[in-house]
C-alpha cells in the first residue's frame, strides 16, 4: 500500500461520535468488530471508557481507545491506571506521526481524569509498534497469553490467540503555580 503525503496541520484527533462508528470497520475489513465496538461506546456513553478517532480531510483515518481502570494481566493493578487499546491508522496514513499523536491526546485525557498510569499491549511480532510505545517512553512490564474471544458482527464466537508485551508508562502531572502577591 502506498502511503499518502499529510499535512499534519490537517489532522483533528477528537472524541468519537455516534456517527462515526461505521468509520471503524474500514469498509468492512473490520465489520467482524461491529459488536465489539457497540460494548466499547455503549461503555464510552457511561463514561468507562473514551474512543478517540483521528480525522483526516473529514474521514476516520485511526483511532484509539481508553479503558479506564486496569486489565486482568496488570503485574500491580492500582486505581491510578488507564489501558490503551485498538490502536488504530490506516495503511495509506502511517508513517506520518498519526499514531504517536493519538496516543499522546490519549494520554492528556487519561491525566484529566486524575489517573498517572497507563498500560498498553502490543502483539509480540509487532515490532513496529513495540518501538513506537518505547520510544514514548512505555517499558515492558510483563507478558499477556493474548487469548480472548468475541461475538462477531454475525453472531459467531471467535477466539483470538495473540501473545503480548504489557508495557507501562507512569505520566506526570504538571503542577499549576500560583502567583501570590505578598
Amino acid at each position: 500500500m502506498r502511503t499518502l503525503d499529510v499535512d499534519l496541520s490537517r489532522l483533528y484527533i477528537r472524541k468519537l461520535r455516534g456517527e462515526d462508528l461505521p468509520a471503524l470497520e474500514w469498509e468492512g475489513l473490520f465489520r467482524h468488530y461491529r459488536n465489539l465496538y457497540l460494548k466499547t461506546y455503549e461503555e464510552y456513553l457511561q463514561g468507562i471508557r473514551m474512543m478517540l478517532v483521528a480525522e483526516y480531510n473529514g474521514n476516520v483515518i485511526g483511532q484509539i481507545f481508553i479503558l479506564f481502570g486496569t486489565i486482568e494481566s496488570d503485574p500491580t493493578p492500582d486505581r491510578f491506571t488507564a489501558y490503551l487499546y485498538s490502536l488504530r491508522v490506516r495503511p495509506e496514513f502511517r508513517n506520518h506521526g498519526i499514531g504517536k499523536q493519538l496516543i499522546l491526546e490519549a494520554e492528556k485525557k487519561i491525566l484529566q481524569k486524575e489517573l498517572s498510569r497507563v498500560l498498553i499491549a502490543v502483539a509480540r511480532e509487532n515490532e513496529d509498534a513495540l518501538r513506537l510505545y518505547e520510544r514514548l517512553g512505555y517499558k515492558r512490564i510483563g507478558t499477556d497469553p493474548g487469548c480472548w474471544s468475541y461475538m462477531d458482527h454475525q453472531g459467531q464466537i471467535q477466539n483470538v490467540n495473540e501473545p503480548s508485551f504489557i508495557l507501562e508508562k507512569i505520566l506526570t502531572h504538571r503542577r499549576r503555580w500560583s502567583l501570590f502577591r505578598w
